[in-house]
């Protein structure tokens, strides 16, 4: 896989940039490219995108230099596993509420001797082809080497759980920052559709203390993200709030 154009960015001391995409579309990661934008950034979690079309969409952003991340469904091997071997190159788990839940997914991620990944024949394993793997890595372990540098990992706190267990979580060695879930942390603390209530405003910032403390980044640290569906709302809704009442052009 190319290198991870988060750490690149963030080597030459500035944030990655990234369009969020909840539908599977090749032109958006086009558009994304031509942009200059790093990479692109897949929800599969609340999205909607099925493995063909998660491969189709590395396949191409890989050809242009870019790098793939998603949100999985779940901190679950299964689905991780499965972005993975399409080609994707960072996994935001959500729902992370315990240490031993930050651990699935740190060594969901990383191939032994670091973690437990599945290697498999996909194309994030160059299709499990031997000469391939020793003509660019010299070998399979080579190719280990390269994966578990080019991984980002962010565990993503959403829950009165993950303030009780955050000492845990960032224990856990691999996970690279953390992000938060504003809604669903409303949810959970007691103020439902409040994402800026002053609980929800506390409870971040003493997840952001004591992950700090601990020597964790936030997600915001290093990556900035273009939600495509917010864009492209703003974009038509000022559109139409400037020119919904132009009149019909005349001919004199």
């Amino acid at each position: 896989m190319p290198v991870n154009r988060i750490f690149a960015a963030n080597q030459e001391g500035r944030k990655a940039h990234f369009l969020q995409m909840h539908f599977p579309s090749t032109e958006l990661v086009e558009l994304a490219h031509l942009a200059g934008m790093d990479g692109v950034d897949l929800d599969g979690e609340q999205g909607h995108f099925d493995l063909s079309e998660i491969d189709e969409i590395c396949r191409v952003a890989n050809a242009a230099g870019m790098t793939v991340t998603a949100r999985v469904p779940s901190v679950d091997p299964v689905p991780i596993k499965q972005y993975l071997a399409r080609g994707v190159q960072g996994i935001q788990g959500p729902g992370v509420e315990t240490g031993e839940q930050a651990r699935v997914l740190s060594d969901s991620c990383y191939y032994a001797p670091t973690g437990k990944r599945s290697w498999g024949p996909g194309r994030g394993h160059f299709y499990d082809h031997q000469p391939t793997m020793n003509d660019r890595f010299g070998g399979n372990a080579g190719y280990i080497a390269d994966a578990n540098e080019n991984i980002f990992v962010i565990a993503q706190l959403e829950s009165q759980g993950s303030i009780d267990n955050l000492d845990e979580i960032v224990a856990v060695p691999g996970i690279h920052c953390i992000t938060f879930g504003q809604n669903d942390m409303a949810s959970s603390l007691g103020v439902p559709g409040e994402p800026s209530h002053e609980k929800v405003k506390a409870a971040h910032a003493d997840l952001e203390q004591r992950a700090r403390a601990a020597g964790k980044h936030l997600l915001s640290d290093r990556v900035t993200y273009l939600r495509a569906t917010v864009t492209l709302l703003d974009a038509m809704r000022k559109h139409l709030a400037d020119h919904r009442d132009d009149p019909v052009g005349q001919i004199s």
